[in-house]
């Protein structure tokens, strides 16, 4: 049985929610922190370019949901290798990565989980709902105006409410060993249909402005992101936005048995008139 597990990224939007699940299914959870002030009783330090006090952590967990910082940058798949190697000697039993749709430079992180020879599941996602109001697009609906590099390509957008869901299932049920998920919504939306529809919600004037890479690495650096980081951002966007993610997963079907969240229900929850 898998009665103790750590979320690595527990703070972040997705490993948070899976937190709060595991708790309420009275499963033993702990997740890492990067900053040794923060930590509490039921997190841990850790740090993936780190790996002094792995033994540590991992010891006495069934299992491991791992959130990388970036599956995609070169020297994730060394990381993601060092892990395995010591959750194999810290005898864990069940491992599941949080992979991303579409793109080839995820896919030897995901190889490195499927020869582990431990039991893996492999949880593919679309982009969040909640990008809109905790992440990467909500500056932008709160001033007026979003500016992203996607222009006509339409998205799958998926609420981390069913992500964290079929996270939890996998950590816990067997049955979902040695799958890889795809999980989606089960419609397909324009960028600048969303902002259009949470405006519209909000009744107020948001702007969608598609832009080119350039100009958008040249935004990132503008706002302080380092010229190597804005760099791998725009081949990433680039690689998902190219029209290759235009298709709705199973996944939510398959580990759920339900449909997945409507956006429009996202949007009527979470923004109200201005």
């Amino acid at each position: 049985m898998i009665m103790n597990v750590l979320v690595i990224g527990g703070a972040g939007k997705s490993g948070r929610r899976v937190v709060e699940k595991l708790k309420s299914n009275s499963i033993h959870v702990y997740s890492t922190v990067r900053d040794l002030k923060n930590v509490t009783t039921s997190e841990l330090l850790f740090s993936w370019d780190d790996t002094c006090n792995w033994s540590d952590v991992l010891r006495g967990q069934d299992a491991i949901f791992i959130v990388h910082p970036d599956t995609s940058i070169p020297e994730a798949q060394d990381q993601i290798k060092a892990l395995v190697e010591y959750a194999k000697n810290a005898a864990v039993k069940k491992l599941v990565l949080l992979s991303s749709r579409g793109q080839e430079s995820v896919l030897a992180c995901e190889n490195v989980i499927k020869n582990s020879a431990l039991r893996w599941t492999i949880v593919r996602s679309a982009w969040f709902n909640q990008n809109f109001t905790e992440g990467h697009f909500s500056y932008g609906i709160q001033t007026g105006e979003v500016v992203f590099m996607a222009d006509t390509v339409k998205e799958p957008f998926v609420d981390l409410d069913d992500l964290s869901e079929v996270v939890v299932a996998c950590l816990l049920q067997e049955k979902h060993d040695g799958q890889i998920y795809e999980v989606t919504g089960d419609e397909l939306f324009t960028f600048k249909e969303a902002v259009s529809m949470i405006a519209e919600q909000m009744d107020k004037s948001v702007e969608y402005r598609a832009v080119s890479g350039d100009v958008y690495f040249d935004l990132l650096v503008q706002h302080g992101l380092p010229a190597e980081a804005a760099k791998h951002l725009v081949f990433a966007f680039s690689e998902i936005l190219d029209g290759r993610n235009r298709t709705i997963g199973n996944g939510v079907q398959r580990v759920l048995e339900r449909t997945p969240k409507k956006f429009q229900s996202f949007v009527q929850k979470n923004f109200t008139l201005t």
